[in-house]
């Protein structure tokens, strides 16, 4: 008698999701999932910013997706920008869209925390300090 053995392979991408987040074209800060609360990006508000940029990059996801991005402080959601576009398309947030940011909170830490398809319930991707 002849006994035989299957073996059947799970195959599993094991790959750690990158990030940056630009002030203008200088790069504030870039993470990943196992540094995400150590990293914090200074922005001095005489300096004129125009637009934060923020760029994450997936291996395996180019899809259209929505894209949110919270700003918290204290455990409550500040204010949040929320966009739609490819996932490996730059996330721009303008100056406009944040101004009432850079008044109130200067001095004061504030938590990013990320949204799209892959992440709905979010991940923290670093904080800001606003000079």
């Amino acid at each position: 008698m002849i006994q035989s053995i299957s073996i059947i392979a799970k195959t599993e991408i094991d790959t750690i999701t990158n990030w940056q987040l630009y002030k203008d074209n200088k790069i504030l800060f870039k993470s990943n999932e196992l540094e995400k609360i150590l990293k914090i990006g200074v922005i001095n508000f005489k300096e004129g910013t125009k637009v934060l940029n923020f760029n994450i990059s997936y291996d395996f996801f180019r899809e259209k997706t929505f894209k949110k991005i919270e700003f918290i402080v204290n455990n409550k959601v500040i204010q949040y920008v929320e966009d739609e576009d490819y996932s490996s398309s730059v996330f721009k947030i303008k100056k406009e869209q944040i101004i009432q940011l850079f008044e109130k909170y200067k001095n004061i830490p504030v938590l990013l925390k990320y949204y799209d398809k892959i992440n709905p319930k979010g991940v923290t991707i670093g904080r800001i300090l606003i000079k």
